[in-house]
Order: structure tokens, then sequence, then C-alpha cells
């Protein structure tokens, strides 16, 4: 299945509709938005800044989307998303790929959580791609959506089949890691 990983949109209805255009030009099968969806705070977006706005882009993908609450995310609910909120973190797998889903506001590369047998740790938060080997986990962020930071592009992250592909909203691609197949013992079920 691909996958489409996102973060920090802080309810930037611009930068919504090209993420969709994203999503719908990879061909990806599931949205992960790992946070600070849909206020901001004190980091509204330039462009077109309307939570309502993009929890409606979002209500159709209702089924194929996963979210993990952000920093910014709390109260969200009142927005009446059609589609649940995992507050704080969630565990999935892809296929036998064990995958820690969280913000970065608690566990980040630098502050692992205790997550056992699990071999990829999927944060944002910081607005910065990055991907880094601690230990035997892999962390990845995608960086931001609305807001990047850094010098660092608009920006989300593909994965399908082992290949973690970080893009522009453009669809170009500016860095690329493949990690090895499971071991045995640490294969879960889908």
């Amino acid at each position: 299945m691909k996958r489409l990983i996102a973060s920090d949109l802080h309810g930037s209805a611009r930068f919504c509709r090209q993420l969709l255009e994203r999503y719908q030009q990879e061909g990806a099968q599931q949205l992960i938005l790992l946070g600070d969806l849909v206020y901001s705070g004190s980091y509204a977006p330039q462009y077109e800044y309307d939570p309502h706005q993009v929890i409606q882009l979002l209500r159709p993908l209702a089924r194929e989307i996963l979210w993990v609450e952000g920093n910014c995310d709390r109260g969200a609910g009142a927005l009446g998303p059609a589609f649940p909120m995992y507050a704080g973190s969630a565990t999935v797998s892809w296929e036998g790929l064990s995958v820690f889903l969280t913000h970065g506001h608690r566990y980040g590369p630098h502050n692992p959580p205790p997550i056992g047998a699990a071999q990829v740790l999927l944060s944002g938060h910081t607005h910065i791609p990055s991907w880094q080997w601690v230990g035997d986990l892999f962390c990845a962020n995608p960086g931001s959506v609305s807001l990047p930071r850094g010098g660092s592009p608009h920006s989300c992250l593909l994965y399908e089949d082992g290949l973690f592909r970080w893009l522009t909203l453009e669809g170009e691609t500016f860095h690329w890691e493949v990690l090895p197949p499971p071991s045995k013992e640490n294969i879960l079920s889908d």
C-alpha cells in the first residue's frame, strides 16, 4: 500500500489543497497526518488560514486518513472532523514493519518512546524534513506542508514497500531511504 505522510498543515486551506493534489497524483491509498492539522496558535500561515475548510477538504478521504494529535490540535474535535484522531501516538503495522506515529512534541529521535520492537518512528513538529538512524530505529520527519523552517521546502513523505521518499508538494523527490526488510522476529501481522 502506498502511504502519503504529512505534518504541520496548521489550518492552511491552500497547502491542504496542494497536499491532496500530491496524494492523488502519487496514487496513495492512505494519508497519515502527524499532527498540527488545524490550529496554528501564533504560527498562522500566510496563505488561506481556514481550519474549517481544511476539515471539509479532508472529509471525503475520511476512511483513508490516520491522524495523530499534535500540540496545536487541542480542541480540534470541536471542528467536527469525520475521521479519528489518535491522542498522542499510534503504533501500526505496514506489511510487517512496525511503525510508531507521533507528532514529535513528546517523542522524537532525541527522545525515543518506549516502543519495543518498532522499526520506524515517524514524527513532525520541527517543520524540517529529517531522516536518521538511532540504533536500530529509523526516524523520519516529513517536514511541514504549510510552514517549513530552515530553508526546507513545503514537503511530505511517501512510503511504499520499504522505500521512503521525501517530496516537495510539486512532486520533486529531494531525498530517499530504503529500509531493510523486517527480520522474522520483528514481523507484525497487518
